[in-house]
């Protein structure tokens, strides 16, 4: 049984929490302040280091995941300060998409981010070996870490040049498609808002889902006859709040697949608390400008309508109305169960009618 011990914001704290029960049977929470400051040295303060050095104690927990963004000092320090794996925001999401990694391609996509973050981590280590601060990397040596060094950014080439490949063959067979004549439609939104599950419903697939975040680690996409016209139904990676830098290089192709369709479904998840709806909305559309997915049309399905009462459903319409820029994308907002089949006509005669404008 694996332990680990979660230090987050308050406002992190559930998506930390979720995340890290993904990978461990047993997960302790410490709850920092929206308002922390982080220290520049070690990122916990003296008196949050106390604290998290008497939870660790003896063995107590297999890993401390810091749900922010670590610099390699931050990293070096805790771990020589608490004895134990140390690990940041970026690691733990990549460690979740890990677990659920089905294709060649999204494996090697999360192997080479995770090694990549780890690159400044090695960098930093083996400079505080070399002027004999640490003994080092975790305890095999000096020479150990520089071997391991190279090592990593030879894995890392090789990776690179694998990934390469792979992509041609994706651009080529999506090349394919559109001289064909066949119209990409994208279902992009918020982790765990039921993509796959609507994708399933659309397509008659049977691509799996569960409570977890991040169950879809790679694109799927089938062709389905709507209105006369042949429609591809694109299954993507879920968006993340402050999605990191590593996550949007290493998953790429799902990002391309989105910026480069004829027209995206935007789910939304409607049995969300409104403040939760509301940042996960504005997230969502902030990613969509970022990957360059303007002037198109956008459907905004919100879903799980069948555990939330109408008068809900009415207000976050409501609200997707005055945060949808109208001079940005040709929308519609449908309501659906993906789950229950409720709407999907409704949905389909909205996709239709944006793809005509």
């Amino acid at each position: 049984m694996t332990a680990a011990l979660v230090i987050a914001r308050t406002e992190d704290l559930a998506e930390a929490l979720e995340l890290a029960r993904v990978l461990h049977s047993r997960v302790e929470v410490v709850e920092l302040p929206d308002r922390y400051r982080a220290s520049t040295s070690a990122y916990l303060t003296p008196k949050w280091l106390r604290i998290i050095r008497e939870k660790v104690g003896d063995g107590n927990y297999d890993k401390v995941y810091i749900y922010d963004t670590l610099s390699p000092r931050h990293v070096s320090h805790l771990m020589k300060e608490l004895k134990v794996v140390v690990e940041d925001r970026v690691l733990l999401i990549l460690g979740v998409l890990a677990e659920h990694a089905g294709s060649k391609e999204a494996k090697i996509q999360i192997e080479m981010a995770r090694l990549r973050h780890q690159i400044p981590l090695l960098r930093d280590w083996i400079n505080r070996v070399k002027i004999g601060e640490l003994p080092g990397f975790l305890g095999p040596g000096g020479y150990a870490i520089d071997a391991y060094y190279s090592h990593v950014r030879r894995r890392i080439g090789r990776l690179r040049r694998e990934l390469e490949r792979l992509r041609r063959v994706k651009d080529y067979e999506r090349t394919r498609r559109v001289e064909a004549g066949l119209i990409h439609v994208a279902i992009a939104g918020y982790t765990n808002a039921g993509k796959t599950t609507l994708f399933n419903s659309l397509t008659g697939e049977s691509r799996a889902t569960g409570p977890e975040l991040l169950t879809t680690t790679s694109t799927k996409a089938k062709m389905v006859p709507i209105g006369g016209l042949r429609v591809v139904f694109i299954d993507t990676v879920g968006f993340i709040k402050n999605i990191p830098p590593e996550i949007v290089e290493a998953f790429y192709a799902t990002l391309r697949e989105i910026s480069t369709s004829s027209a995206v479904i935007l789910i939304m998840d409607s049995s969300d608390e409104d403040r939760g709806f509301y940042v996960k909305l504005r997230e969502s559309l902030k990613i969509l400008v970022n990957i360059g997915f303007v002037g198109r049309p956008l459907i905004v399905a919100l879903n799980k309508i069948d555990l939330v009462d109408s008068g809900k459903v009415a207000k976050l319409k409501s609200l997707v109305n005055s945060e949808v820029d109208r001079g940005m994308w040709f929308y519609r907002v449908v309501e659906i169960s993906a789950l229950r089949g409720t709407n999907l006509d409704l949905l389909k005669k909205a996709l239709l009618e944006v793809l005509e404008s």
